[in-house]
C-alpha cells in the first residue's frame, strides 16, 4: 500500500510491502520481517521495532554475538535517533 503525507502517531506500523512518502511517525511501533519497503522524506520522532521471520532470526543471531549496544549502535547507524529514544525487541 502507498502512504503519502500521512500522520501516524500511537498505532502500529506494518513496513513490509509498504510505501511511505512524506510521512510522520510519532510513538509508533514499526513491525517488520525483510520484505519490500520504501521510504522516502519521512520524519521520525519517537518510534520502537518489533521484528518477525527470518529477519528476526537474524537478528537475534546479531544479538547473542555481539550484545545489545552492538545492536543499538547498527540501527542507530541508519537512523541517529537521540538518547534513549530507541526500544529494540525481537521476537521469534
Amino acid at each position: 500500500m502507498d502512504y503519502k503525507n500521512e500522520t501516524f502517531e500511537g498505532v502500529p506500523v506494518e513496513l513490509d510491502g509498504n510505501t511511505y512518502e512524506n510521512c510522520t511517525f510519532d510513538n509508533v511501533v514499526f513491525k517488520y520481517s525483510g520484505g519490500d519497503l520504501e521510504m522516502k522524506d519521512c520524519k521520525f520522532v519517537r518510534f520502537s521495532f518489533v521484528f518477525g521471520g527470518a529477519l528476526a532470526n537474524g537478528l537475534y543471531a546479531l544479538l547473542q554475538l555481539f550484545g545489545i549496544e552492538a545492536m543499538l549502535q547498527i540501527i542507530r547507524g541508519f537512523t541517529e535517533p537521540g538518547a534513549r529514544e530507541i526500544e529494540l525487541n525481537v521476537s521469534r
